[in-house]
């Protein structure tokens, strides 16, 4: 008996820290619609990055060992589950599997909007939910985008930042990745608030595993193209997913508007945005 609750007890520890991961996966496919919206071709590093980012990671040493940790995990089991599974399921499967888990975000997210005061984009998400959740058959089609209710994403780390909570120093930790005291803090936040962690703790373990497992393949099966393509055109791929990650960060958390004119986006604009530090 014993050993059977330290097995479960295991394998819990072992899902709440995928489906935390899944959240910097998640963050970290996003990327993909940052390099459509700002550059025209396949991702090239910036010979004169207008940030200096190594101002924001003191601990770079450390750092980058974790994020060969990280890469070696990634390599061994995280990518060969994506390939397979593009291998196996058909694109149009895979767009209704990315609509449906995104669909199921809708609640976070709103609840992220209203605390930020976003009343509009709060809006914008209730009628996505609706939209989708019915006539989008259960959040499998996406017709909420093709009616004018684009998606947004939304985290607690963002509303930690428009309330003014400073950032930190740019940490990679394993399994999570690239990540911010605030945004660990607000991911931990965001997984507490989700309304399916608590309704997988009513369900059999299969049910709470495989959700995170599978969320985290289809979060890195997105990925697949998009970071090969980044690995083999960067000089350091360290700095490059850090640069990417926090360019990304800023975007999200200023809802678009440093992506709309990046040539214009300096670190004065930055801190005067509590976007950083």
């Amino acid at each position: 008996m014993v050993a059977k609750i330290n097995i479960h007890r295991i394998l819990f520890v072992i899902t709440l820290s995928i489906m935390l991961f899944l959240h910097t996966t998640a963050s970290k496919a996003d990327i993909s619609q940052f390099i459509e919206e700002n550059y025209n071709s396949s991702y090239v590093e910036p010979s004169s990055p207008e940030i200096d980012y190594n101002t924001f990671d003191p601990f770079e040493e450390t750092n980058r060992k974790m994020f060969a940790f990280n890469q070696a995990v990634d390599k061994a089991i995280l990518k060969p589950m994506a390939q397979a599974y593009r291998d196996i399921v058909p694109e149009g499967g895979r767009e209704s599997i990315r609509n449906f888990l995104r669909n199921l975000e809708s609640p976070t997210i709103l609840f992220n909007d209203i605390l930020q005061g976003e009343e509009e984009r709060a809006s914008n998400t209730v009628n996505r939910f609706v939209i989708n959740s019915s006539v989008g058959f259960f959040g499998f089609g996406d017709p909420a985008t093709d009616m004018g209710y684009p998606r947004h994403t939304e985290d607690f780390a963002q509303t930690l930042a428009v309330y003014g909570v400073e950032s930190g120093p740019y940490i990679v930790s394993p399994l999570f990745g690239p990540s911010t005291p605030r945004h660990i803090a607000g991911r931990v936040v965001d997984f507490a608030v989700h309304p399916l962690t608590w309704y997988l703790q009513n369900q059999n373990d299969g049910y709470r595993y495989s959700y995170g497992i599978s969320e985290a393949v289809v979060a890195r099966e997105e990925l697949l193209d998009v970071l090969d393509d980044i690995e083999a055109s960067s000089t350091d791929y360290y700095v490059s997913i850090r640069n990417m990650y926090m360019q990304r960060r800023m975007d999200e958390i200023s809802n678009g508007v440093p992506s709309d004119e990046p040539s214009e986006f300096s670190i004065d604009t930055a801190r005067d945005l509590n976007l950083v530090f």
